[in-house]
């Protein structure tokens, strides 16, 4: 039965857009990684709550400002900025398994009890980008 409403086919991006959106991914990964192994230990302090709170409060719209630069300056709508979404928080993910799993091996200068709190800040700034590829304009 026909309801009269069409669904647009999915947009599907070229294999050459895919692999700049992992690199790009890849790189904001690995500079992450890097901020957090030179100062991790400043401002995820499990004994400074205000500045940790500080810096939860300051992922979400730096994150957003991040994801939805890059679907405009890769020129992305639709569900092309779903697919980006994924492929920019995928290479991030991948390489946070390992380090949030040997954490006290990768970040030698974060307090083992920062851990959970790394942890939490790594899911909130991969969900605001998830979430920047469903609802960003």
């Amino acid at each position: 039965m026909e309801t009269g409403s069409q669904v647009a086919a999915p947009t599907r991006l070229s294999m050459s857009e895919t692999r700049s959106l992992l690199g790009v991914g890849l790189a904001v990964a690995l500079v992450a990684g890097l901020v957090f192994r030179i100062v991790g230990q400043l401002i995820l302090d499990p004994t400074r709550p205000l500045v940790v709170a500080g810096v939860f409060a300051l992922v979400v719209p730096v994150m957003w400002v991040l994801a939805v630069g890059v679907f405009r300056w890769r020129g992305l709508s639709g569900g092309a900025r779903l697919e980006a979404a994924i492929l920019l928080v995928v290479p991030g993910m991948l390489i946070d398994a390992a380090s949030t799993a040997l954490f006290s091996m990768v970040y030698p200068n974060m307090s083992l009890t920062a851990a959970g709190l790394f942890g939490g800040l790594l899911l909130l700034a991969y969900a605001t980008v998830l979430v920047a590829g469903f609802v960003a304009r």
